[in-house]
């Protein structure tokens, strides 16, 4: 009797080394599974300059390129571009199909209903551009002017909203706004900052500049499945790479301002 309960105890001890083993590994297994360590990831990246966009040799540069860059180097990951259409990379973001999602991407209530995102490393507005030597000097100083958009932007929804007295011409593509002003036809267009920087930056003999105050800012970041298990790393990778000062290089380099907090 004492041998069968000798033989028992045995079994048992046993049987809980095993399963603790077991236990163990699949703790490590997970672990390793959410590392980004080794990983080539897929990372769809809409066309957005100065954010991302192609240069005369068909390579994609631009500030999200670099910080997607910045943060394979920091967590050890490499990476396929993907250059997509917002709209469709949203969906496969949704869908599991790529493993990221780039390209001052906004975060907003609505979208994080169906997809994760990182923390933001952006906080992107609105601003005005006028002729240098226009006497608008204010977004106040807007009222009753002629502005030009562009059809469906943020933009144009809060010019008019936000201008009721004010005659807004829409064109298709935010080009065409710049050169409206740039001829006179217009007093003055609004649109996303890093854009307005990217134009002025990129058109040194424009006869336009930035006045006014930066409106109605969104926060951006990243985009991810749901459910990625790699948000939380590359938050970190963010933090420190904002403490380190390489995301304020990055936006010196691409839109010659501080980044905003």
């Amino acid at each position: 009797m004492k041998q069968s309960w000798k033989r028992f105890i045995v079994c048992a001890v046993s049987l809980l080394a095993v399963s603790l083993a077991i236990v163990g590994c699949g703790s490590q297994s997970s672990q390793e599974d959410s590392s980004l360590k080794g990983k080539k990831l897929t990372i769809g990246i809409g066309t957005y300059a100065p954010f991302s966009y192609q240069d005369q040799d068909g390579k994609q540069i631009g500030y999200d390129v670099d910080l997607i860059d910045a943060l394979s180097q920091k967590l050890g990951f490499t990476y396929n571009l993907k250059v997509m259409e917002y709209d469709p990379m949203l969906i496969s973001i949704q869908n599991k199909d790529i493993d990221m999602a780039a390209g001052q991407i906004s975060i907003t209530d609505e979208r994080k209903k169906k997809i994760g995102f990182s923390d933001p490393y952006y906080y992107a507005g609105l601003h005005a551009a006028v002729k240098k030597d226009s006497p608008i000097k204010s977004m106040d100083d807007l009222h009753g002017k002629k502005i030009a958009v562009e059809k469906g932007t943020a933009a144009h929804v809060y010019v008019t909203k936000n201008y009721t007295d004010a005659d807004v011409v829409v064109f298709p593509q935010q080009s065409a706004a710049y050169l409206e002003v740039e001829k006179g036809a217009a007093d003055a267009t609004l649109y996303d900052t890093p854009n307005v920087l990217y134009y002025l930056q990129t058109h040194p003999d424009s006869t336009l500049h930035i006045v006014g105050d930066e409106v109605q800012k969104v926060p951006c970041g990243f985009a991810f499945p749901k459910d990625s298990k790699y948000i939380e790393q590359v938050n970190q990778a963010l933090k420190e790479l904002k403490d380190d000062g390489t995301i304020d290089r990055i936006q010196e380099k691409w839109l010659s301002t501080k980044a905003s907090e």
